[in-house]
C-alpha cells in the first residue's frame, strides 16, 4: 500500500485492520505493511521487548502488563505469526521491560521496570521461552524506562533507569544506573534527582557514544505531568567512567518530549537527535554538527500523541527510515530516510487501542523489519508485516469429539479430525500432544510435520477404547505455524456399564 501524511485521516480496511491514510499530499515509495490479527495479552500492557525467548530461531513478544502485574510472552513462529500468550507475575505495576543477555550465559534475559515498588526486576532467561524468578534491585521511585548499554567500559550490559514517578505524578524524580558484574549482579553506581526542574520530569533516555570516547552519553526527554502541557526538553550527561556521569548541556528540542532516539540520517558519520513530541504531534529532528552541537529542531508531524521512536530501514533503500507510536490515533506513522537527513511521509498504519510501546524487527525472515506494538486500551499487541505476507490459516473440522455409549459397538472405535490450510501461507502441523484418560489414542503420523500449502488438509484418526464404565475425558493439543496456536481438541466418550448378573 501506498500511504500519505497529511492531517485528515480516511479509514481503509485490510485484512480486517484499518489503515488511516492522510489525504492529499505526495505519494511516497511503494510500502506495503499486511496487518495480522490482534494477539490477546494481560491488562494494560505498557512496555514490549523482542527477543528470542525460547532460542528456536524465531523472534518473540514480551510485554508488561501494569494492571495485571505480569508480563505476557508470546512465542513467534516464525512467518510474522505467534502462539497464545502465557504470562507470570512480576510485582507491581511494571511498566517497561527490555531484554539483552545480562550474564553472558548466551540466552536473552529480562530487565523489568517494576514501578509500584522503585525497583528493577533482573529475569534470567533459560532458553526455553521461560525465565528464572525476578532478582530485584532498587532503582529510585516510579521507574518507567530502561535502557540497556555497556556504560563503564567492562564488555557487559548495563542498566540505565528513569525514574519519573508513575508519569511524573509523584516527585521526586530521577534517574539512575545500575552496573552489571558480568555474571548479572548489579549495583547502584550512579543516581541524580532532578527536583528543581519545574516540575518536568524524566521520561525516556538514549545511550549513544556523542564524543568518541568509546564510552556512551545518555541523553534524557523531560516533560510535564499533563501529557498537553507545552514545556519540555532534552538534557544530555556525559559519560566520565565507572557507570558515572556528569551534567553536560540541556537542549531545547520541543514541547512535551516523551521519547528520544539517536542514528545518522544524513550519512555524515555523526549520530543525529530525534525526540517525540506529544503536544505538537511530531517528531522533531536535530542533526548534529559536531560533538554536542545540532542544528534548530525541523518539524515532522505524524499521528496524534506520539509516545514511542523507533527507526530501521524498513524499504531496503539503505536508509534509515522513523516510526513513531501515536497514543491518541492508535496509529503509527512511518517517515522514510532519503539519506540526507530529510525525510518523506508514508502514511499511517491503524494498530490497537492505545498503542504505548513498540519494536521493529523482521518477524518473518523476509529481511524488511516488522512492526509490532503494545496496545494499553485493548489489552493486546497488533503486528504489520512489511510487505505482502502470506499467512497460513488453520481449519478443524471439530473442536470436541465425542464417543457416545454403545453396547453394540466394538470395543474400540475411532473418529476422524480433519486439520486444513484455509490460509495463503503453507501450514505446518509442528507437534500433536494427547493429555488425559488413556481411554484415548491418536494415529500421529498423517498430520505430525506435515506442511499444507493452500487447500490442503491431513486426517488425524482419534481413537477411543473405554478401559473402565463412566465418562473419560482427555485435550488434543495441535502445535502449528498459524496464529493464535495451539489448537485444543476436547475429547469425551462414555465407556459402557457392566451388564447386571442374571
Amino acid at each position: 500500500m501506498i500511504g500519505f501524511v497529511g492531517r485528515v485521516f480516511t479509514p481503509w480496511t485490510v485484512c480486517g485492520a484499518v489503515v488511516l491514510v492522510a489525504a492529499g499530499s505526495v505519494p511516497a515509495q511503494n510500502l506495503v505493511f499486511t496487518p495480522v490479527l490482534s494477539a490477546p495479552v494481560g491488562a494494560h500492557p505498557e512496555g514490549l521487548t523482542v527477543g528470542d525467548f525460547n532460542e528456536d530461531g524465531h523472534l518473540d513478544i514480551a510485554t508488561a502488563n501494569s494492571d495485571s502485574d505480569d508480563v505476557s510472552v508470546l512465542l513467534g513462529n516464525g512467518n510474522g505469526t505467534f502462539r497464545s500468550s502465557y504470562s507470570f507475575g512480576v510485582g507491581r505495576s511494571p511498566m517497561f521491560l527490555t531484554t539483552g543477555d545480562l550474564n553472558l550465559d548466551g540466552t536473552a534475559d529480562l530487565a523489568v521496570a517494576e514501578t509500584g515498588a522503585g525497583r528493577v526486576l533482573i529475569l534470567f532467561g533459560k532458553g526455553n521461552g521461560f525465565f528464572e524468578e525476578p532478582v530485584p534491585y532498587p532503582s529510585g521511585k516510579g521507574p518507567t524506562f530502561l535502557a540497556l548499554g555497556d556504560v563503564d567500559g567492562d564488555d557487559d550490559l548495563d542498566v540505565v533507569v528513569v525514574n519519573s514517578g508513575r508519569f511524573g505524578h509523584y516527585p521526586p524524580f530521577s534517574w539512575s544506573v545500575l552496573s552489571n558484574n558480568g555474571q548479572g549482579d548489579f549495583t547502584l553506581t550512579h543516581r541524580v534527582e532532578e527536583q528543581d526542574r519545574n516540575g518536568l520530569f524524566p521520561t525516556g533516555a538514549s545511550l549513544a557514544d556523542l564524543d568518541d570516547d568509546g564510552l556512551p552519553e545518555v541523553t534524557l526527554t523531560w516533560s510535564q505531568p499533563s501529557w498537553r502541557t507545552p514545556n519540555g526538553y532534552v538534557s544530555v550527561f556525559r559519560n566520565r567512567g565507572q557507570g558515572t556521569f556528569a551534567y553536560w548541556k540541556t537542549i531545547r528540542a520541543g514541547f512535551t518530549l516523551s521519547a528520544v532516539t539517536q542514528t545518522d540520517v544524513d550519512a555524515d558519520g555523526d549520530l543525529d537527535l530525534m525526540v517525540a513530541s506529544v503536544f505538537t504531534d511530531s517528531i522533531k529532528l536535530l542533526l548534529q554538527l559536531s560533538p554536542g552541537q545540532y542544528t534548530k529542531p525541523a518539524n515532522m508531524e505524524v499521528g496524534f500523541s506520539p509516545v514511542g521512536l523507533g527507526y530501521k530501514d524498513l524499504d531496503g533503500d539503505g536508509h534509515r527510515d522513523l516510526v513513531s507510536t501515536n497514543r491518541a490515533s492508535d496509529s503509527t506513522s512511518i517517515l522514510l530516510g532519503r539519506g540526507d537527513g530529510s525525510f518523506q511521509p508514508a502514511g499511517h498504519y491503524a494498530v490497537g487501542k492505545v498503542p504505548t510501546a513498540m519494536g521493529i524487527e523482521d518477524f518473518d525472515h523476509d529481511g524488511l523489519p516488522d512492526i509490532v506494538t503494545a496496545n494499553s486500551g485493548s489489552d493486546d499487541v497488533s503486528i504489520l508485516l512489511n510487505g505482502k505476507a502470506v499467512i497460513p490459516s488453520i481449519s478443524l473440522s471439530a473442536d470436541t469429539i465425542r464417543f457416545a455409549a454403545d453396547v453394540d459397538a466394538p470395543a474400540r472405535r475411532t473418529l476422524q479430525l480433519t486439520i486444513s490450510n484455509v490460509g495463503l501461507g503453507p501450514l505446518s502441523i509442528d507437534d500433536i500432544a494427547l493429555e488425559g484418560s488413556r481411554a484415548f489414542s491418536v494415529d500421529r503420523e498423517p498430520c505430525t510435520g506435515a506442511t499444507l500449502t493452500t487447500g490442503e488438509l491431513c486426517v488425524l484418526p482419534v481413537h477411543f477404547q473405554s478401559t473402565a464404565p463412566g465418562v473419560h475425558q482427555a485435550l488434543l493439543r495441535i502445535f502449528d505455524n498459524a496464529p493464535g496456536g495451539p489448537r485444543i481438541v476436547t475429547l469425551s466418550g462414555t465407556g459402557d456399564m457392566p451388564c447386571p448378573p442374571p
